[in-house]
């Protein structure tokens, strides 16, 4: 089990309020240094452990590959699941024996007609099959496209009850004229529940921090007929601002999601933005990519963890470094 760096309330007591404030800025940057090393595979998730940088901010981080929109487009990754996102956000078309699930509907009606519609009819597959749309969290990107999937499609619409709670309540998040409008209140999907469509079944776990009810999920992919456990972390940046508790509640998710995935051997990593796993990068790889060598998806059960060690670590150095600058 993994050790995490902790004050106890005895040394603590010992500080002085400048004292306290030292040590916590140092012991928020030695968990920012750990977090940092613990993404190597993933850089943009190296980027949620800089200290100095200002949360709330805004989104995820942008890309760094000028040809990013030029690489990124509707995509077969595995024999099972489609990118059929951009290069700001994500969407994943995962593909059953009875239908698609989609999760996640990008920014706006126009990018779910051209990028999602679009690009399930480029890849050969019928957007008409759509059984179920699964939006990850509420925030405008991943469900503003949602109005064109609801009226060609009719998929079953499915959300954290925490997040659904959150449209309700528009003083709990915020706006974006680039963002479609949000869905109308479908099913509500619970921690642990699974969804099982044709021989393929997915997990959900509702993982707090990024919106109080951020979904993530687990579920298999195949590559070549061989497969591999994939997660899908539901929200990623900090962009509600400098609230401790509300980043302590993430990095205890990401730790919880560790645990649960321990029992089995998760060895892909996907996020719904493309700059946070290298969706670019591994594109590239996926173009060049020969007969029998690795997909450069599957990175390892380690690697995996380490990515959530990662998501653990940067959101507790930046609820260390608010504490310390109180």
């Amino acid at each position: 089990m993994r050790k995490t760096i902790l004050m106890t309330a005895v040394m603590a007591a010992a500080f002085s309020t400048s004292q306290m404030a030292l040590a916590g800025a140092s012991l928020a940057e030695q968990i920012a240094e750990r977090g940092k090393q613990e993404a190597n595979e993933y850089p943009g998730l190296q980027d949620l452990c800089r200290l100095d940088a200002s949360l709330g901010a805004g989104g995820p981080p942008e890309s760094k590959d000028d040809d990013a929109s030029k690489e990124l487009g509707a995509r077969k990754v595995f024999d099972n699941l489609y990118f059929v996102g951009n290069d700001k956000v994500s969407s994943w078309a995962l593909n059953t024996t009875e239908g698609i699930i989609l999760i996640d509907a990008l920014n706006n009606p126009e990018e779910a007609k051209s990028d999602i519609t679009q690009g399930l009819e480029t890849l050969g597959l019928d957007p008409n099959d759509i059984k179920y749309l699964v939006i990850t969290h509420a925030h405008g990107d991943h469900y503003g496209g949602q109005s064109w999937i609801v009226e060609q499609y009719s998929p079953e619409v499915m959300m954290s009850q925490a997040d659904w709670d959150v449209l309700a309540d528009s003083s709990q998040g915020f706006e974006n004229p680039n963002w479609g409008e949000p869905p109308k209140k479908d099913r509500v999907v619970g921690d642990g529940e699974t969804l099982t469509l044709g021989s393929t079944t997915v997990t959900f776990n509702v993982t707090p921090g990024h919106t109080p009810g951020t979904l993530s999920l687990r579920f298999p992919v195949q590559d070549e007929g061989v497969e591999h456990h994939a997660i899908l972390w539901g929200g990623t940046g900090f962009n509600f601002g400098e609230d401790e508790a509300r980043l302590r509640r993430y990095s205890a998710s990401a730790a919880r999601m560790y645990q649960l995935m321990e029992e089995e051997n998760f060895d892909v990593f996907l996020s719904n933005h493309p700059q946070v796993d290298g969706t670019v990068l591994r594109f590239k790889a996926l173009k060049a990519r020969a007969s029998g060598e690795p997909h450069p998806y599957v990175t390892g059960k380690e690697t995996v963890l380490k990515a959530m060690d990662s998501l653990t670590d940067c959101s507790l150095a930046q609820a260390e470094r608010v504490r310390a600058n109180r």
